[in-house]
């Protein structure tokens, strides 16, 4: 969902044609309580209207019809896309068949360096995915100057609410978390506290096997968070950064990591390209259903 208020002098008044990208394919466009006919267009992802705007102030939202539904619902998962970028298309083919599923949640490290071509080729892979792609950085994406990810996506730390369940995506990219991002998850983990609760980051706060290579640079940091999303009631964490498939607790929360989007998966694992499906139920006891591993 996305509110928007626009205030228009009589010199911007008039036809109006706005376009949005990463959009739910069913998402609506609701002007002053009116509903907008949708344009055609090449991506289910990008929703484009044409609306007549007077001099004034004016209330906007984008939502699919159900998104105030409290219901089950699916999303994928998925991370460390990486060298994999020129052959991600598969995966986000393989996604787009799952009928209901929603969108992507992702944990980092779509690219390998950071480079404006990578950022390029990955728009143009979006086009094989009929979902929405909301996610955080990885440390590969700070490699490059961080304005590269801000002008396209904006910020790498936010929260939003679906359908009764709230999906927070803190910046773990430096291995650790800006003392600006720690204050918001204050807000955040208040705001979410009756909710079922998803959060998202690259790295792992702590490494759950102890011999990889992925975890806050301080042990000390990564505990103290662990301790504030066991108090803020948080349900599911999602990590990414091992290049590998692990199921475990944290703080007594359940937590998988999956970094099998493509880059070098670890040796001997087993675990090779793969995505997550989550089955969300908010209306059940901890909102949170079966967890799939999916591979290609």
């Amino acid at each position: 969902m996305l509110d928007i208020e626009i205030a228009l002098r009589t010199t911007a008044a008039g036809a109006w044609s706005i376009e949005i990208a990463n959009a739910l394919a069913d998402a609506e466009l609701v002007v002053e309580g009116v509903p907008v006919a949708r344009q055609p267009g090449e991506r289910p992802t990008v929703a484009t209207f044409v609306v007549d705007l007077a001099p004034g102030t004016h209330a906007l939202r984008l939502a699919p019809p159900d998104a105030d539904v409290v219901e089950p619902f699916r999303v994928a998962a998925m991370a460390d896309i990486q060298t994999a970028l020129p052959e991600v298309d598969d995966v986000f083919r393989a996604i787009s068949a799952v009928p209901d599923a929603r969108f992507v949640i992702a944990m980092g490290d779509i690219t390998e360096r950071g480079e404006i071509e990578e950022y390029a080729l990955f728009d143009e892979q979006l086009g094989a995915l009929a979902i929405p792609f909301y996610t955080t950085l990885g440390n590969h994406e700070l490699w490059a100057p961080p304005d590269r990810w801000l002008t396209r996506f904006g910020r790498a730390s936010f929260q939003f609410q679906f359908k009764g369940v709230a999906f927070t995506f803190a910046d773990s990219g430096d291995a650790g978390l800006d003392p600006l991002v720690e204050g918001w998850l204050d807000g955040w983990l208040d705001e979410a506290q009756a909710l079922p609760h998803v959060f998202l980051t690259h790295m792992p706060p702590i490494d759950p096997v102890g011999v990889r290579y992925g975890a806050f640079r301080s042990t000390r940091d990564g505990h103290r968070l662990l301790s504030r999303l066991a108090d803020g009631a948080v349900d599911l964490t999602l990590y990414g950064h091992i290049h590998t498939y692990e199921a475990f607790a944290n703080a007594g929360i359940r937590a998988y990591i999956s970094g099998g989007g493509g880059a070098q998966p670890m040796r001997w694992d087993g675990i090779d390209r793969h995505f997550l499906m989550v089955q969300l139920d908010p209306a059940a006891p901890g909102g949170i259903g079966p967890v799939e591993r999916r591979g290609l």
